[in-house]
């Protein structure tokens, strides 16, 4: 995914609109599929694993 975000920061480089690729890439995470978002079963292992250790305090 970053190779893919890549080819656009080098048009937004051309267009004058960017400098550096990491802050350019961090802005537009989301747009690009840099960050996935949490599967439903790892939220829940999660959330069961937090239970677990809150009544062992």
């Amino acid at each position: 995914m970053v190779f893919r975000g890549l080819y656009h920061f080098s048009q937004a480089v051309l267009r004058g609109d960017a400098h550096y690729p990491v802050p350019y890439l961090m802005e537009r995470q989301k747009l690009f599929g840099l960050v996935k978002t949490r599967r439903k079963r790892h939220r829940e292992i999660d959330a069961y694993t937090q239970q677990i250790w809150a009544l062992s305090s």
